[in-house]
């Protein structure tokens, strides 16, 4: 495994490998959140990050938080678990080689310790700098709950080759959180709403044309945008055998505008990360919400992206 440039790569693959005990943490690429636990006991991932690394230096952001209560009433435990511990690593390789890869960054934290050494196990790379830590930053929030204990783990990375693709939210607008916006993308997710409720295909390929167009850009798929369409699944759940469309979710006292990729991209979530259309299937007891990214293009309209 090098430190090295992540250069000169035909088809980089990006995964962003995750070891979370006993805390509950927002993990962020980019700003771009990537795992999201109230409350872990013990998980290991690994995710395909394509999609949310970008050519040059990334940052990458574990945000941690003492566990909820049950009761989200009765807010936050008052400190971390004693053995609560996060280990989050960005790594490249070629595309089918994933025995060769390179780290980019990577941050381990320890909660049991004093702020100043939490991040004292992180692994050193040439080139890239330490971890920041931040006791003090403005806490995640939710209609239902804020999160007002947290500390922040910051950490760029080694830069990725130059031609890698700029994604199309890149050079969105500036998303502020008002009114007006929620209001506005409330609207597009009813549109989407809609065109499942009507089991309308053609409106749900248009719909998801600008996000097909970039997973297959961010995967190499052949094919272009068909392909695309085919990676997400466009309009899957029209034709489920057991899946029902709920009534369309609209109580302001739950959702937010989560603004996200450095206001570059926004979503409407609760806090639970649902949004606003969801499929359940209630013989087996499962939900499926149908989670989107949007940005703002240049005309001010909203695009979904992801």
């Amino acid at each position: 495994m090098l430190n090295a440039q992540a250069a000169d790569y035909k088809k980089p693959e990006f995964t962003l490998a995750l070891t979370i005990t006993g805390v509950g943490v927002d993990i962020r690429l980019n700003d771009i959140s990537i795992e999201f636990e109230k409350r872990s006991g013990h998980s290991t991932m690994t995710y395909d990050v394509n999609p949310s690394v970008i050519a040059g230096v990334n940052e990458l952001k574990v945000i941690t938080f003492p566990f909820m209560n049950k009761a989200w009433s009765d807010g936050q435990t008052e400190k971390y678990h004693e053995e609560a511990e996060v280990k989050a690593a960005l790594y490249v390789n070629e595309q089918g080689d994933s025995d060769n890869k390179t780290l980019l960054t990577q941050i381990h934290l320890r909660l049991d310790l004093p702020l100043e050494k939490m991040a004292s196990e992180s692994l050193p790379i040439d080139g890239v700098g330490e971890v920041i830590l931040d006791d003090k930053s403005r806490p995640l929030s939710f209609p239902v709950i804020t999160f007002e204990k947290q500390i922040t783990a910051t950490r760029t990375s080694l830069p990725v080759q130059s031609n890698y693709p700029r994604w199309a939210w890149q050079d969105g607008g500036i998303i502020e959180d008002t009114p007006e916006n929620y209001d506005s993308l409330l609207a597009v997710y009813h549109e989407i709403y809609d065109a499942y409720a009507a089991k309308d295909r053609e409106k749900l390929i248009a719909l998801h044309d600008h996000a097909a167009d970039e997973f297959a850009a961010a995967y190499y798929l052949d094919g272009g945008r068909v392909a695309g369409h085919a990676f997400m699944e466009t309009g899957e759940m029209v034709d489920h055998p057991r899946a029902v469309l709920d009534d369309f979710f609209t109580d302001k006292d739950e959702l937010k505008l989560d603004i996200y990729a450095d206001k570059r991209m926004a979503r409407i979530i609760d806090v639970a990360s649902y949004h606003p259309i969801i499929f359940t299937e209630k013989e087996r007891g499962l939900i499926h919400t149908m989670k989107f990214g949007f940005y703002k293009n240049q005309q001010g309209e909203w695009i979904m992206i992801r």
